[in-house]
């Protein structure tokens, strides 16, 4: 039996389509603004590097973004290239690791061993986390937690109901922090 692919992936698919010659996206924000966006889908992960890194982790990697991962090995989304305050980068296997490390030195014992970031937004350095201990859709996928600067660890709050849910409506809104929109 074939699986379909995630939503997300879907979403990404369909955002790489859009882009022009130059790898660009016109998008709309809030109040108007529209602004070209630069979008950067990497080549796939092979297995091996995924494996490498999940037992550098010592941690699984949630179905969905292991498929992520095989199809697009990290990506700059939404990218402001003028400015440099707005976008997404999204971890392939290159920065998987590190990415981590980081996160578990700032935030020493307050960090949960099943949190795994898989992207930061540029301007802000605000995380984005995959919480493994939080399985959604039979076991192959996990909430993603809006790891914002501004807070406390335990203020942070959920972004989405899955990883794929965040991609798909990441490409929706257009690069907008949707789960901010109260």
């Amino acid at each position: 039996m074939t699986q379909k692919p995630a939503s997300g992936l879907k979403a990404l698919a369909a955002l790489q389509s859009r882009l022009d010659a130059e790898s660009y996206v016109e998008v709309i924000h809030e109040n108007g603004h529209c602004w070209r966006a630069y979008c950067k889908l990497n080549a796939p992960a092979v297995p091996e590097a995924i494996e490498a890194v999940k037992q550098q982790l010592s941690m699984p990697l949630p179905f969905t973004y292991e498929q992520f991962l095989l199809h697009y090995n990290g990506a700059l989304l939404y990218y402001d290239n003028e400015y440099g305050q707005w976008g997404f980068e999204l971890y392939g296997t290159e920065n998987l690791l590190i990415a981590n490390v980081n996160a578990q030195k700032r935030y020493e014992d307050e960090w949960a061993l099943s949190y795994l970031v898989f992207a930061e937004s540029y301007g802000d350095a605000d995380l984005l986390i995959i919480d493994t201990a939080q399985m959604v859709n039979e076991g192959k996928d996990c909430r993603v937690i809006d790891g914002d600067s501004g807070y406390a660890l335990q203020q942070w709050r959920v972004a989405a109901r899955s990883f794929s849910d965040w991609i798909d409506r990441l490409v929706v809104a257009q690069g907008a922090k949707y789960w901010r929109w109260r």
